[in-house]
């Protein structure tokens, strides 16, 4: 009586489970998606798809041996693309950096690296003058220095920028030789701080968002110095600073495509 009861319903179990889709269809069905994902460009979401697909079905030798192959397609689809966004990122800011570099002159006569002298700013017409002056190289990294020149000694140390009520002054730079340091020829004495990583102090940026107003600069030690900058200096730290941001972004870019390509 129990048999007569529960024969017919386990047959019908085994009977639906056998007419419903194998391992290796729904393995197919999965693979067959991630195809159409990477197709679309859905890279991330096909290897979604493939990773369970090895997952859950580690045993289908073949099926995962295909998503293995649809996920080298994958990768190498998606350096293809990289590549292609870079190289064109790429054009975008050298096209951008054109018209900027127009103002600079570059040099490999001031040490091992090359550097970028604004033609405003040119050594053999600002020997004799105290200024601000721009320091650019091809990488973008910027800062600027202090030049004082004078017929004595203020041992400078800091500079303070201001104008209308606004200032700002730098970080102060111990003579060291290097970032501070000082010379004379006869009766001529010149001194010269370098504002490197950030002791400037927000310096640059006060200049470069001003450069049209009448910026004043005291130069700050045992003694003192005043001078009001000249519209080409305060233009050639404006266009250092801006053109900076840009190589910056174009370095970061080629060496972005380099790690692509020794990837591929």
């Amino acid at each position: 009586m129990i048999r007569t009861i529960y024969l017919p319903g386990l047959l019908m179990l085994l009977l639906v489970a056998s007419c419903g889709p194998s391992q290796e269809e729904l393995a197919g069905e999965k693979l067959q998606e991630a195809e159409m994902l990477s197709d679309s460009g859905k890279f991330n979401l096909a290897r979604l798809k493939l990773d369970t697909l090895m997952r859950e079905y580690k045993s289908l030798t073949e099926q995962v041996a295909d998503a293995k192959r649809l996920l080298a397609d994958i990768d190498r689809k998606e350096k293809e693309r990289n590549l292609a966004y870079l190289d064109s990122m790429i054009a975008v800011k050298e096209k951008e950096l054109e018209p900027l570099m127009k103002n600079f002159i570059r040099s490999d006569e001031y040490g091992a690296k090359p550097i970028l002298i604004h033609k405003r700013q040119r050594p053999e017409n600002s020997y004799n003058r105290t200024f601000i002056r721009a320091h650019l190289n091809p990488e973008g990294e910027f800062y600027i220095s202090s030049r004082y020149f004078g017929d004595k000694w203020i041992h400078h140390n800091q500079i303070k920028v201001y104008n209308a009520g606004e200032s700002v002054t730098s970080e102060e730079v111990s003579e060291d030789g290097f970032n501070n340091r000082r010379f004379e020829d006869g009766g001529s004495k010149w001194e010269i701080v370098n504002y490197m990583n950030g002791a400037d102090n927000g310096v640059i940026n006060f200049i470069a968002t001003n450069a049209d107003q009448p910026l004043k600069v005291q130069f700050i030690g045992k003694g003192y110095y005043y001078i009001v900058m000249e519209k080409f200096d305060k233009e050639a730290i404006r266009d250092g600073y801006e053109t900076s941001f840009v190589l910056k972004e174009l370095a970061g870019l080629k060496k972005e495509r380099e790690k692509v390509v020794r990837e591929r």
